[in-house]
């Protein structure tokens, strides 16, 4: 078994979580969707088989988890690979771009694109709901603390 400890984790740039999520899933297998804001889908999937699609997963997040780290759990949650274990997600599911003004005294965030999850889910503002609830609150060296008794 495995288990990955995103709580609190901000999740950095897209494609290191879906590079990190592909390593763990067969081919074929839809890892997210960026929808732009005019509305065009890039989908993103798996290409070949990853280097271990046979482990048991376990992803330990909380409400500070978000965007890549959001991307990397429901990846591997819906394609039925983790089971994500401790409290609902914080929800950053849209793709932004600073925007310099024209006088060079600052920036406007733009949104520019969002993420759905491989079977469509928009996250943004509800997060990824877990498999199994639990308190989030043990140390960071020691994640399997979280884990109901029952799970691992």
């Amino acid at each position: 078994e495995v288990v990955f400890d995103l709580r609190s984790n901000p999740g950095g740039l897209l494609p290191g979580g879906v590079e990190t999520a592909s390593l763990f899933l067969e081919a074929n297998k839809p890892v997210v969707y960026i929808v732009s804001n005019k509305g065009v889908v890039d989908a993103q999937e798996t290409f070949q088989n990853g280097m271990d699609t046979e482990t048991p997963l376990f992803i330990l997040v909380d409400h500070n988890t978000a965007s890549a780290a959001e991307v990397f759990t429901a990846a591997l949650k819906e394609n039925s690979r983790a089971t994500v274990v401790g409290e609902q997600t914080y929800g950053k599911g849209i793709i932004q771009t600073i925007r310099e003004l024209s006088d060079g005294n600052g920036g406007v965030s733009v949104t520019v694109a969002r993420y759905e999850t491989p079977q469509r889910n928009d996250i943004n503002k509800s997060g990824i709901a877990v498999n199994t609830e639990s308190n989030v609150e043990c140390a960071k060296d020691d994640a399997l603390a979280c884990f109901p008794s029952k799970l691992l």
